[in-house]
């Protein structure tokens, strides 16, 4: 089996020593992650292409910067005063970010090009902290953050399409930055990083838990609505229990990255924990949106935007736990990418028939990964014993 060389590690004691996230950097992400809810906001206003087009530009930038100060505190752990304060400005950006977030593209966007530019330059400013190697690397990197801001600041003053053609200019700068840059050069620590990331997805997996009381809108509890609520409930919490196996895969990952030396740790490091993420990401505000729409009117048909939405976000996030599988050989990746291809045919089912269809069908599919996870692990436990 190709994934079976790492899989040793489902039966391994998990990697001990190494630093731990600390309780500002959890505090951090519940900032970060307040942006989160402001893109479900966004897309649950505006279902079309433009806004699903929107959604990904803002949670580019977003998710880009995320990784860059997950990086930086992986390195240099914020212990000292100075470092503190430097890590509660950027906190305060992103907030500026997550007010502006919903108008964006419609008269904040200068506020929002602002914020994301004290970001970048609170990130520069805490890696010149780090050492020179450190702010060697920031070097080649900020030139890349800090035009991307500045084109996002220009695109707030314009109109028409040449705002979206100055973000997707921005996007490019970031995407094209680790090509041009390389990763190498920073001394990774693989259990601070895999707690981190985790801790990260357990709170955007609550957002999409939140948005079930959001969604009812301060209603009447009545039987329908409580029973949908709990039928939705199965979604974020399967998926977290696909995502963490009761901290299984954390050991695995951990041990994953532990085995290579330091410029292969980083890369594959980027491959999981930036890119594979990101469809687990965009699916969680694809569902945290939808369920919004869902909890309603939750036995008559769904309008095909939401559905799409809800569907689609499960089919993203079990699309992106196969590839994050498959990078790290830490589980299966051929039934995980299977469900999220029938994820797709719940959505006739939740448009034709009804929302809560729709959610039992999704539910269904999230438990046979769970089972395909199972069944993994222990024919792993197996041919290693």
């Amino acid at each position: 089996m190709k994934s079976g060389g790492s899989a040793a590690s489902s039966v391994e004691a998990p990697p001990k020593g190494g630093a731990r996230v600390t309780t500002l950097e959890l505090f951090f992400d519940l900032a970060f992650v307040f942006n989160f809810t402001q893109l479900a906001r966004v897309l649950s206003r505006d279902m079309t292409l433009r806004g699903v087009g929107q959604v990904l530009l803002i949670f580019w930038l977003l998710w880009w910067m995320y990784g860059g100060y997950a990086w930086l505190t992986n390195h240099l752990p914020p212990h000292r005063r100075h470092h503190r304060i430097l890590l509660l400005l950027g906190m305060a950006s992103f907030l500026v970010i997550g007010l502006a977030t919903p108008n964006a593209f419609d008269g904040d966007g200068v506020a929002f090009g602002i914020g994301y530019l004290l970001i970048v330059t609170v990130h520069a400013a805490l890696f010149a902290f780090g050492g020179p190697g450190a702010a060697r690397n920031m070097l080649r990197i900020a030139p890349f953050h800090t035009v991307g801001a500045l084109l996002i600041i220009c695109a707030g003053l314009l109109d028409g399409w040449v705002v979206y053609a100055l973000w997707a200019s921005a996007v490019g700068l970031e995407v094209i930055a680790p090509v041009l840059t390389g990763v190498s050069g920073f001394e990774l620590k693989p259990g601070h990083f895999v707690e981190r990331h985790g801790l990260l997805m357990i709170i955007a997996l609550g957002d999409s838990f939140l948005a079930l009381g959001i969604g009812t809108d301060g209603g009447q509890a009545g039987p329908s609505v409580v029973t949908t609520a709990v039928l939705i409930f199965v979604i974020p919490a399967g998926l977290w229990w696909v995502y963490f196996d009761e901290s299984e895969k954390a050991w695995r990952a951990e041990l994953a990255l532990e085995r290579q030396d330091a410029v292969q740790r980083s890369r594959l490091a980027l491959a999981a924990f930036f890119y594979a993420h990101v469809p687990m990401l965009i699916g969680l505000i694809l569902i945290a949106a939808a369920v919004k729409k869902t909890i309603v009117h939750p036995y008559e048909p769904l309008a095909t935007a939401p559905s799409i939405a809800l569907a689609g976000g499960v089919a993203l996030y079990l699309g992106g736990i196969a590839w994050f599988h498959g990078i790290l050989k830490i589980g299966p990746q051929r039934f995980h990418f299977t469900a999220a291809l029938l994820a797709v045919l719940a959505v006739p089912v939740g448009h034709t028939g009804s929302a809560v269809a729709e959610v039992v069908l999704l539910g269904v599919l999230i438990g046979a990964a769970l089972l395909s996870d199972h069944r993994w692990t222990k024919k792993m436990a197996h041919l290693y014993h």
